[in-house]
């Protein structure tokens, strides 16, 4: 081969040398303490990503071959990279909503609070034709809850609804009730409660469970324009938090759920949704459940599937304690021979259940009481027993009171316990107000088991069920799981110290855990090569401070696909 004939291939040689050392540079470096969610390998002190996905996981000598000219090298002086979060289960569009269209009660604490903040929001929005509003607290209302009267006074010429915070009951003024056509006339509600007047039975103005549907469904549905600019407003506080994934559980909250569906694959197919949303749809037992399987099931089709996916199907199988709609295996403290009821029969919800898996869709149960925590994993040990199936990731939301031979049969089972660790402590306004009373203190003392349901071999989630939980911040569930008190760390509210579990722990029910939910977890809820590069900073190491100080820390920056998405100022 001669000189000229060479030299060409040389040449190709050293291009494609160049060319190759070009393309292993990566995007952005970190270096400094991170934090991976992988179990083989928890810590790691430098990563790099290339278009959005992680390329390298390790040590800050094997990373320096991704450093090229024009890579972003960002040196963790002082706190942590870590994956981003998951919410496991909250219903977005709702606080979004409430934000933007609604008024808002989460700060009062009594019904003269109450009265004052309705007052202000009519007075300050002149023309209004209807008012909504969530955040009241059974805890600071009478015994039956509140009344119309108080709302009367405010208004008698438009109708006022507004929303328990546990959303699970409803206060309206004598407007909203003339609108929907209830009075002293109309039947009870099977599944719900109409509080009445003793005397009279003349409604007083709450209405809970089923009984909300008599005057929710008069109620205007909101548009699809309402709903894009009420998940766009959640966006922005999630990514604040640190939140990039998210399982809204109901998409027909109250409604059929075309807008809320509509606005949600709109946002997707044009790229303004920047949250991974997993999404479920709820069917009623009373409402010819089979066939709206089907729905979903088509729906699921329709579902756009890049960031918006519709995955599952949601059924209640109890209420509240608060509104003593939790269906419990042992009276009621405060109702000897009363224990109310679930919300489904055994084999009605077994053949649902059966059909669910049949169509491909995962099942997630809203469960408080331990009888309805039985009837939920009944069904859900029917469905294994006549498909195989042992890893569909079917999930049991909040779990309030939970018998530890249902526990042991979770784990089993291989349910997903989508836990609300918000809420594990003695809570103003509800633990002495409603749960000590209502629950005996047996009971509640043992309220939301967590170290039980890891030691029971459950995946463990972490959820805010935002707008319940306001604000929605995972490092707070971080903090209070590991805890078991409030925020303040005040030693009179802790609950069930036995039920501690490690910060470690909770970080993974934020991240890979909601992941593994929601059958995710080869790309998203941690840092692993070949995964998306969805990650936050925070200001502290989280594993080194006092767990009671999680809270102060601050997420510095949120990153989806390797791109910035949200800087604290």
């Amino acid at each position: 081969m001669n000189k000229k004939t060479l030299l060409p291939i040389i040449l190709l040689i050293f291009s494609f040398i160049i060319i190759g050392c070009g393309n292993s540079a990566a995007d952005t470096v970190i270096i400094g303490t991170i934090y991976t969610s992988e179990a083989d390998q928890k810590m790691v002190s430098a990563v790099a990503i290339k278009d959005g996905v992680y390329k390298y996981v390790g040590d800050e000598e094997g990373v320096k071959e991704f450093i090229g000219d024009n890579t972003e090298v960002i040196n963790l002086e002082s706190g942590m990279a870590m994956p981003s979060f998951f919410e496991a289960h909250a219903h977005a569009e709702l606080g979004g909503i409430g934000k933007l269209y609604q008024v808002e009660l989460y700060d009062g604490k009594s019904m003269k609070d109450y009265e004052e903040i309705v007052s202000n929001f009519v007075a300050e929005h002149e023309g209004l034709k209807i008012l909504r509003g969530s955040g009241w607290g059974n805890g600071y209302t009478p015994k039956n809850g509140p009344t119309k009267d108080v709302l009367d006074r405010i208004s008698t010429e438009i109708p006022i609804v507004l929303t328990s915070q546990d959303y699970h009951s409803i206060w309206v003024n004598s407007k909203a009730m003339e609108i929907a056509g209830v009075d002293a006339n109309t039947p009870d509600v099977e599944g719900g409660v109409i509080e009445r007047d003793p005397v009279t039975k003349e409604p007083t103005g709450t209405f809970r469970e089923k009984a909300q549907d008599l005057i929710l469904t008069k109620l205007p549905d909101y548009s699809i324009e309402e709903y894009k600019n009420g998940i766009l407003a959640y966006q922005d506080e999630a990514l604040s938090y640190g939140v990039t994934s998210i399982f809204n559980p109901l998409l027909n909250m109250n409604t059929d759920g075309k807008n809320l569906f509509s606005a949600l694959n709109e946002l997707d197919k044009s790229g303004d949704l920047k949250l991974t949303y997993f999404s479920g749809y709820q069917v009623l037992a009373e409402n010819d459940p089979i066939s709206n399987l089907n729905v979903i099931a088509d729906l699921k089709k329709q579902a756009n599937g890049n960031k918006f996916k519709l995955t599952t199907v949601k059924l209640f199988a109890d209420g509240v304690v608060e509104g003593k709609t939790a269906y419990l295996l042992d009276d009621y403290a405060s109702d000897p021979g009363f224990r109310s009821v679930g919300l489904w029969e055994q084999d009605a919800m077994n053949e649902v259940c059966l059909k669910a898996e049949e169509l491909g869709l995962q099942i997630h149960i809203h469960s408080i009481g331990d009888a309805a925590a039985r009837l939920s994993v009944n069904a859900l040990e029917h469905v294994q027993k006549n498909t195989g199936a042992t890893n569909k990731r079917h999930a049991i939301t909040h779990l309030q009171v939970v018998n530890k031979d249902d526990i042991k049969r979770m784990g089993e089972l291989n349910i997903v316990a989508v836990a609300n660790p918000y809420w594990f402590f003695k809570e103003d306004g509800y633990y002495y107000e409603l749960e000590l009373p209502y629950l005996g203190e047996e009971r509640a003392s043992k309220e939301y088991p967590m170290k039980d349901l890891f030691d029971a071999g459950c995946v463990v989630s972490l959820a805010s069920d935002y707008p319940v939980t306001v604000p929605p911040r995972p490092l707070d569930g971080i903090q209070i799981g590991a805890t078991r008190m409030n925020l303040e760390g005040e030693a009179d509210s802790l609950l069930g110290a036995d039920q501690i579990v490690s910060v470690e722990q909770m970080m993974d029910c934020a991240t890979i855990n909601g992941a593994y939910q929601n059958f995710a977890e080869d790309t998203l809820g941690s840092i692993k090569v070949g995964k998306k590069a969805d990650f936050i900073i925070l200001d502290k190491n989280i594993l080194e401070i006092a767990p009671t100080d999680i809270t102060k820390t601050k997420v510095l920056k949120t990153y989806i696909d390797g791109k910035l998405v949200y800087q604290a100022a």
